[in-house]
């Protein structure tokens, strides 16, 4: 594509000026071309998303203990949480993939704001690294004095290396793209201008759900079942090229 500015050619104007004193007044105008030459480009998008099973569950339980007065909810509480630990211990889990994630101690009113007793709650993750465990985990930290079950999260360990992949899939898929598109267009592809990671994203499909739910003709188990569904990591490049 080429486009002309006119900027400068040169042109004498002689003017004949009659009838005046002092004969004839030459003036002189001067105008230059010059020719300016922009780049042919193609602008493609690249997405591609890998679909993953999850191998690590995020587990979010807690203990809420109710009392009279501040210190027997704190230790009513304190029994609970210690026992619960001691059954995550029992599977396995280690320390460091447990972590209190929120601890609160509040006043209880009745409908006159007086106050009637104390309650305190104890929140605490658990990271499952087994993650067929998951369900087990669940069990066990009830069945030692959990009393809320605050939702089960899935992940995947190496999901950077897996976003990277993703990515060069993506930058692959925009040069296929744009190659078509300048085969069209009677161009070939000379070179990559420039590349913008647009997005970043993980969906995740996730189920929770009891043996009893899954409709099988056996009886059905007193265990948790956990599911993690799939999980998918897209990733998004813009990539401009030069073409010629």
């Amino acid at each position: 594509m080429e486009k002309w500015i006119i900027l400068v050619l040169a042109v004498a104007l002689v003017l004949s000026l009659t009838g005046c004193a002092g004969g004839t007044t030459p003036a002189e105008t001067t105008v230059h071309l010059q020719q300016e030459k922009t780049e042919d480009t193609i602008t493609v998008t690249g997405r591609m998303g890998l679909e993953v099973t999850p191998d690590v569950a995020r587990v979010s339980i807690g203990v809420s203990t109710q009392a009279s007065t501040p210190g027997t909810a704190r230790e009513q509480n304190s029994v609970a949480v210690n026992a619960t630990l001691a059954a995550l211990a029992e599977l396995g889990i280690e320390e460091k993939d447990i972590q209190t994630s929120n601890i609160n101690l509040w006043n209880r009113y009745d409908s006159n704001s007086n106050i009637i007793g104390y309650r305190m709650s104890t929140d605490l993750t658990i990271y499952v690294r087994e993650i067929e465990k998951a369900g087990e985990v669940v069990d066990a930290a009830i069945a030692a004095g959990s009393n809320e079950l605050n939702g089960v999260e899935y992940l995947v360990s190496n999901q950077d290396e897996l976003y990277n992949q993703a990515l060069t899939e993506a930058i692959d898929l925009a040069w296929k793209k744009a190659e078509a598109l300048a085969a069209a267009a009677g161009k070939t592809l000379v070179e990559v201008k420039q590349v913008d990671e647009t997005s970043r994203a993980v969906a995740t499909v996730r189920e929770y759900a009891t043996n009893a739910d899954t409709g099988s003709d056996s009886a059905p188990s007193k265990s948790t079942t956990i599911r993690p569904g799939s999980t998918t990591i897209s990733a998004e490049v813009q990539v401009i090229f030069r073409a010629e």
